[in-house]
């Protein structure tokens, strides 16, 4: 082994001062090179694994992590939390078995745990927080909302109905992208519906910039929202009108070489009409009532007869009566009356206007250097009318209302398709995550190899092969250059020799390279 590296050390002594500092930085580039690969190699791959969170759910997830021995680090202030790949799904699941994270809010929880003594006041204001703390925790599961909170008012009830006043909800959302009409209807629908008696104009929307998402003011009475209906429901008919005329062209000229455009007037009046109608000329009985009256008078004997002298008794007076008789009858009459209670849509189509653009037929032409050319040819007049034909039953067009239709041929501008490299097979990405690692480690293996064992085994061996055998040592021009019958003599082995005697024995054998050196170390001197 001392002979091994005694040999090196000659090696490097024989080289040149400029050679050796070369080499130096070389070797201390590689190494150095190859140590930053290694530790880049072998670096533990984090991943996020919460982000977001606030410092309540952070420092409860960091004493787990500790718990259980898993290497972590904190990102974003404290907010964001990070482990290495291969463990980030198993945090998650033992994290979600313990109820963490909880959102930085209280939900029904704090019910789990019973005080003994606790006030009615003290379970109605942790019911508040609980279902304010789940409101939050399930808006948040919206993919566009970071955080959120929400606050509840409830008043407290009397037994007077005029004194009652209903609940409210304000709702505040930090959001990470715009929130579409849609889903702040939902988020309003869900507190509304959670609450009892909480209506959805009783629920505004705040976002973290300050807008008001939305303001508890039902939608038909908000300032502007009744016209963006209208406008998305007639851009919604002019587009739909579009598609169905420009599928049914292309399939007869092909492929996009058809344009279409609607426009709809439409009338979006609410009209509720009451009609009230009389027939005079149309009469029916509608009662018939008859009456009658008779009154009869008749003679009636008014004297009285005397006990004490019958005879002289006044019996010849008498009372005569009349008979009086009335029939009466009574007929009424009903006017025939139509009452009608006319209510028309909303969103009645005043007008339509379709404009088609339709791409013309392309003819091979040979221009004068004999290039083959394609030559444009405009459809005739006929061939637009039986377009304009179908496009008019396609549309449902009406003369009453004015509908109009144009159909134009024009040349069409292409641009020529790009060749697309097809996908490659396997999923490069994928691969190079599962054996990266391994493939820059047997890399790294390699260059070592190649730039540092192989070049000093290389002159090792160019080394002592030159000195192994004293008898073919010298070269043929040494051979040349010796007396006429004179045999070279067997020189002693390489270890035997002194080091004088060596320098001279590589001095023979390379007389171009010997006098390199020599040059070198004049140059060096002067």
């Amino acid at each position: 082994m001392n002979g091994f590296f005694d040999q090196i050390i000659g090696i490097l002594k024989q080289l040149p001062l400029s050679r050796k500092i070369f080499m130096g930085c070389v070797a201390a580039a590689t190494v150095g090179g190859l140590a930053w690969m290694f530790l880049l190699s072998n670096q533990v791959d984090f991943q996020t694994v919460y982000a977001n969170v606030p410092p309540e759910d952070a420092s409860q997830i960091v004493e787990k992590l500790k718990e259980q021995k898993i290497e972590y680090r904190l990102t974003a202030n404290g907010t964001g939390i990070l482990v290495p790949a291969d463990k980030v799904y198993e945090v998650r699941l033992s994290m979600a078995g313990s109820g963490i994270p909880r959102g930085g809010s209280v939900g029904f929880e704090i019910f789990d745990e019973t005080k003994f003594g606790t006030t009615q006041f003290v379970q109605k204001l942790n019911y508040q927080r609980a279902l304010q703390g789940e409101l939050a925790r399930t808006i948040k599961q919206f993919r566009e909302v970071i955080d959120a909170r929400v606050m509840i008012v409830m008043p407290k009830k009397s037994v007077f109905v005029e004194e009652s006043k209903p609940p409210s909800a304000s709702v505040l959302l930090k959001t990470r992208s715009r929130l579409s009409r849609d889903k702040v209807e939902a988020v309003v629908h869900l507190v509304s519906s959670a609450v009892e008696d909480l209506e959805t104009d009783r629920v505004t929307v705040v976002d973290s910039s300050g807008k008001v998402l939305s303001s508890g003011v039902p939608e038909t009475d908000e300032p502007g929202a009744l016209a963006g209906k209208q406008l998305e429901y007639r851009l919604s008919l002019e587009k739909n009108l579009a598609t169905r005329i420009q599928s049914m062209l292309e399939r007869i000229v092909g492929n996009g070489k058809a344009i279409v455009r609607a426009s709809a007037d439409m009338n979006f009046d609410q009209v509720d009409i009451n009609e009230e109608i009389y027939d005079p000329e149309v009469q029916i009985v509608r009662s018939r009532q008859n009456s009658v009256e008779s009154n009869d008078k008749k003679s009636v004997p008014t004297g009285r007869a005397s006990s004490v002298n019958p005879v002289t008794s006044d019996a010849s007076k008498k009372e005569t009566s009349d008979v009086n008789k009335r029939e009466d009858e009574t007929v009424n009459y009903e006017i025939n009356r139509t009452i009608r209670r006319t209510v028309q849509p909303v969103g009645t189509v005043n007008r339509l206007s379709v404009a088609v653009v339709l791409d013309g037929t392309y003819m091979p032409e040979t221009d004068k250097s004999g290039k083959t050319i394609r030559k444009y040819v405009a459809r005739s007049q006929d061939e637009l009318d039986q377009f304009a034909k179908v496009v008019k039953k396609a549309m449902g067009y009406n003369s009453d209302r004015e509908d109009q239709v144009s159909i134009e041929s024009f040349p069409f501008s292409y641009i020529a398709d790009v060749e697309m490299s097809e996908p490659s097979v396997f999923d490069w990405p994928a691969l190079m995550k599962q054996y990266g690692k391994s493939l820059v480690n047997v890399v790294m293996i390699l260059l070592v190899f190649i730039f540092i064992v192989r070049p000093f085994v290389r002159g090792l061996r160019q080394h002592s092969g030159g000195m192994a055998d004293g008898t073919t040592l010298l070269t043929a021009e040494g051979r040349e250059a010796l007396p006429a019958g004179e045999v070279p003599e067997a020189l002693p082995e390489p270890q035997s020799m002194k080091l004088k005697d060596r320098a001279v024995f590589q001095a023979r054998q390379d007389v171009d390279k010997t006098a390199d050196i020599v040059r070198s170390w004049v140059s060096e001197a002067t």
